[in-house]
C-alpha cells in the first residue's frame, strides 16, 4: 500500500417536514371564544377528527432498525425493551433486522442496494468508515438539528462520526478496548492486583496456567479480523505499527519482529490459544474459562446473561489498563464506539430520528449501562452519580484517555489489511513461517494492496 487511502464523501441529504397547524381566534380569550357557536362546535369536531387521522396515520408508520447487538443473548432482552419503549412513546413501529458483526456491514449494503427498506441502523467505528464511503448516509445535521447534537453530546464524541464537516453519526456509546480481567482467578494464582508491566503480566499468566484445569489464561484473538484488532495496541506497545503518518508501510521493523516473536513464545507456554475470536473469548471468560482477554465494556452484558448480577460483575469481570514493556510507557488500547446512523435514501427520517433520541435518552441508556455496561455519551447522561462512581466502568474510562483510533478504521480497504495481519500473524503462530519471514510477507502484502 504505497499510501493509505482517504476518505472524500460528499453527501447531501435534505428533509421536507411540513405540518399544517390550523388556528382560529386571535389568542386572548373572550366570553366570545368562551361560549362556542354551533358552527364552531362543528369546526373543532371536524379538527379534532382530522387530529385523530393524523394520529392514525403516524401510528401505522412502521421503521426497520438494522445492526448486530440485538443478535447477542446478553442484548436480546434490552433492545426489546429499548424498541417497546420507542413504540409506546411515539406510536411508530419498529421492525429489528440483525446479523453477525461480521456480516453487518455487508449486509447494510446489500440492503440499500437492493432497495429495501431501511431506515437507522447501528455501527461501530469500523463498520462506520465502510458505510459512509458508499454514500448512503444522511448528515444528521440537517435531520437531527446541530443545536441538538452539540447540546447532547460532547465535540470529541461527534468527531467520531463527523466528516468533512458532515455528521453522518450519532454517538451512542463510546470507550475503548482494552484488556479485561477476572479478579476471582487471579486471587486463586496469588495475584490481587493486576499486572502493569509486561513481565509480571507473563508472570501472571504462568501464575494461572500452574492453576490447572482449563482456564485459558489470555484468550487473545487468534483468528478472523478481531485478531488484527488485538494485535494492533500490542504491536504499539513493542513500539512497532503498521503505517507511518504518511500512510506508507511501516510494519516491516524490529518492533514487530518482536511482537510477533512473543505471540508465538505466549502459544509455546499454552498461555494464548488457537482458533479463539472475540466470541469465543466472550463465551469463555463469561463462563469463568478465561483470566484475560480484550474486549469492550460489553463484556459486562456476557456476565450478567450467564447469571451475574449487575452489582457483582466487578467480582468476575473487571478492566484494566494494557501492561506496558517498561514502566513510563503509555498504556495502548484502541478507540471503540458505538453509532447510530439514518439513511438517506428513507422515506421515515423524523420517526428514525425519534428512535434515536429514545435510544440515547436517560431511561434507556440506563438501562442499558447498568445491565451490558454500555457507557452512556449524553451529557446528561454522564453526569449521573451511577455513572460517575462505577467501578466496572472506571477501568475503561482510564484506558480510553490514551486510547488511539485503530489504524484501519478510516480506510476504504479496511477487510483486506485486517486479513492480510491475521493470516501472517497465523503463520507464524503455527510454525510456518519465521517470525522475520512473517513481518517481511505482512508489509510486502500491504505495499501491493
Amino acid at each position: 500500500m504505497k499510501k493509505r487511502r482517504t476518505l472524500a464523501v460528499v453527501l447531501a441529504a435534505a428533509m421536507t417536514a411540513g405540518m399544517l397547524v390550523g388556528c382560529t381566534g386571535g389568542g386572548v380569550k373572550t366570553e366570545q371564544t368562551a361560549a362556542p357557536t354551533a358552527e364552531t362546535a362543528k369546526q373543532e369536531e371536524k379538527t379534532e377528527a382530522e387530529s385523530g387521522a393524523t394520529e392514525a396515520a403516524k401510528e401505522a408508520e412502521n421503521i426497520v432498525w438494522a445492526g448486530w447487538s440485538g443478535e447477542e443473548e446478553a442484548s436480546k432482552d434490552i433492545f426489546q425493551r429499548m424498541m417497546d419503549t420507542y413504540r409506546k412513546d411515539t406510536g411508530n413501529e419498529v421492525t429489528w433486522v440483525g446479523w453477525t458483526w461480521a456480516d453487518t456491514a455487508q449486509q447494510l449494503l446489500i440492503r440499500t442496494q437492493g432497495g429495501e427498506q431501511l431506515d437507522i441502523a447501528q455501527v461501530d467505528i469500523g463498520i462506520f468508515n465502510t458505510v459512509a464511503n458508499a454514500g448512503v448516509l444522511a448528515d444528521l445535521n440537517e435531520v437531527m438539528g446541530a443545536d441538538y447534537l452539540k447540546e447532547n453530546f460532547q465535540e470529541s464524541a461527534l468527531a467520531v462520526g463527523n466528516i468533512d464537516g458532515k455528521q453522518y453519526g450519532m454517538p451512542w456509546s463510546m470507550a475503548s478496548i482494552s484488556m479485561v480481567y477476572n479478579p476471582t482467578i487471579l486471587k486463586e494464582a496469588g495475584w490481587e492486583s493486576v499486572p502493569a508491566t509486561m513481565e509480571e503480566f507473563e508472570k501472571c499468566l504462568a501464575d494461572v496456567k500452574a492453576l490447572g484445569g482449563d482456564v485459558i489464561p489470555y484468550a487473545v484473538s487468534t483468528k478472523d479480523a478481531t485478531c488484527a484488532g488485538d494485535f494492533m495496541p500490542w504491536l504499539w506497545t513493542f513500539g512497532g505499527s503498521l503505517f507511518n503518518e504518511d500512510g506508507s508501510v511501516a510494519v516491516d521493523s524490529e518492533a514487530a519482529v518482536s511482537c510477533v516473536k512473543w505471540y508465538q513464545d505466549m502459544l509455546s507456554k499454552g498461555y494464548i490459544a488457537m482458533d479463539t475470536g472475540r466470541g469465543e473469548a466472550r463465551q469463555l471468560f463469561a463462563q469463568g474459562k478465561v483470566a484475560f482477554y480484550d474486549d469492550a465494556v460489553v463484556a459486562k452484558g456476557q456476565a450478567v446473561s450467564n447469571g451475574v448480577s449487575p452489582d457483582d460483575v466487578i467480582k468476575v469481570c473487571s478492566a484494566m489498563e494494557r501492561p506496558v514493556l517498561k514502566e513510563g510507557d503509555q498504556p495502548q488500547s484502541t478507540m471503540w464506539g458505538h453509532m447510530l446512523v439514518i439513511f438517506k435514501d428513507s422515506e421515515h427520517k423524523e420517526a428514525a430520528t425519534e428512535l434515536a433520541k429514545t435510544l440515547v435518552s436517560d431511561e434507556i441508556a440506563m438501562d442499558y449501562f447498568k445491565n451490558n455496561g454500555m457507557p452512556p455519551v449524553t451529557k446528561s447522561a454522564m453526569e449521573k452519580d451511577e455513572v460517575k462512581n462505577d467501578a466496572y466502568l472506571n477501568g475503561f474510562i482510564k484506558s480510553t484517555a490514551t486510547a488511539r483510533l485503530e489504524e484501519t478504521a478510516r480506510m476504504t480497504n479496511a477487510s483486506e489489511v485486517k486479513s492480510i495481519v491475521t493470516e501472517e500473524l497465523q503463520y507464524a503462530l503455527l510454525g510456518q513461517k519465521s517470525a522475520e519471514q512473517a513481518v517481511a510477507d505482512m508489509a510486502a502484502r500491504l505495499n501491493s494492496l
